[in-house]
């Protein structure tokens, strides 16, 4: 198993976007099995070249998962790898019309892959108000990994390296305001990466105070020109529109989420979607959790090759019971 990670990020709140290769077995067909690919950078693809060049080509492509930050890169990779089959996740939708699946280049033969793999898919759920969701879980038998896409994940202080490669996004989240300057250093980039994943967890952490437009955009235009370079490129005039009450209020709700790194399904899920349909996502839970003896979960962001078992992960939605 290999994976790749990218970043993907709004105003400066950074995670990264995992894609995971495997090797089939010769019983599978062989060839490489690609789950939730990311886009086709010269790097990436340079990288799954040399990776076909020693294990077989690229023969099938997944996505396992409906959302727009999988989905949205998954037409412009599957382009390089022609004779590849794709698989998607039941419930797409294609813009800006609705079309049928099957006029959309998707193609539906039976898995050989399944050899390899099992899999177990959680809806669609569909919801007039925030559209639908849904996802598969698959289970790579050789290793006992777990991949899956948004429902789980695990998350410690220590900011990914692929964030800290520009750790630009971290020292803007580190400011209590707008007119703090910040030194580039261990602790203050683990101070920024706590608050930029209450941000992409949460979107509204309960730390903050929002500043008044007139005012944020005051202070933006009089900002230390030593910290002009931290939202260059990703948010208009550097505004940075709220304060933290303080140093380290956010240290306590970082902790509560992180446990260290335990396992646990994001709050923007359980508050805002599964919470309407629990009792269809506890009984997919159930599914993985009798049918598959994993060891490790390999999830869509943040932590990767996550040690946990059936019951650690049946644990991570406990909100929903």
């Amino acid at each position: 198993i290999w994976t790749f990670d990218q970043i993907q990020g709004v105003v400066n709140v950074n995670v990264p976007v995992r894609m995971t290769v495997i090797k089939l077995s010769p019983a599978a067909g062989g060839g490489l099995w690609i789950h939730n690919p990311l886009a086709p950078t010269p790097q990436l693809l340079r990288q799954i070249r040399d990776l076909e060049k020693q294990h077989g080509p690229v023969r099938h492509i997944v996505l396992g998962t409906v959302a727009l930050e999988h989905k949205a890169t998954l037409g412009p990779f599957a382009q390089h790898f022609a004779d590849a089959t794709v698989w998607i996740q039941p419930g797409q939708w294609s813009f800006p019309i609705q079309l049928p699946i099957e006029f959309v280049g998707v193609k539906e033969p039976i898995p050989e892959w399944t050899v390899d793999l099992d899999y177990e898919t959680l809806g669609p759920l569909k919801f007039q108000s925030v559209g639908a969701y849904s996802e598969t879980a698959f289970f790579h038998k050789a290793t006992k990994s777990l991949i899956i896409t948004d429902c789980v994940c695990s998350v410690t202080k220590t900011p990914p390296k692929i964030i800290q490669e520009d750790p630009r996004a971290l020292l803007f989240h580190a400011r209590d305001n707008i007119q703090q300057v910040v030194v580039d250093d261990e602790a203050t980039r683990e101070k920024g990466w706590r608050r930029m994943v209450q941000f992409g967890l949460v979107f509204f952490p309960s730390q903050i105070e929002v500043v008044p437009a007139g005012r944020a955009i005051s202070e933006a235009n009089n900002i230390d020109p030593s910290q002009k370079s931290l939202g260059q490129g990703a948010v208009p005039g550097s505004l940075y529109p709220w304060t933290w009450h303080d140093n380290d209020a956010d240290l306590k709700n970082f902790n509560a989420i992180s446990q260290n790194g335990k396992l646990f399904c994001p709050p923007i899920l359980t508050k805002l979607i599964l919470d309407r349909e629990p009792q269809k996502t506890l009984d997919w839970v159930d599914r993985i959790t009798r049918r598959f003896e994993f060891t490790h979960i390999i999830p869509g962001h943040l932590n990767n090759y996550v040690k946990a078992n059936p019951k650690e992960f049946s644990r991570a939605f406990d909100p929903l019971r």
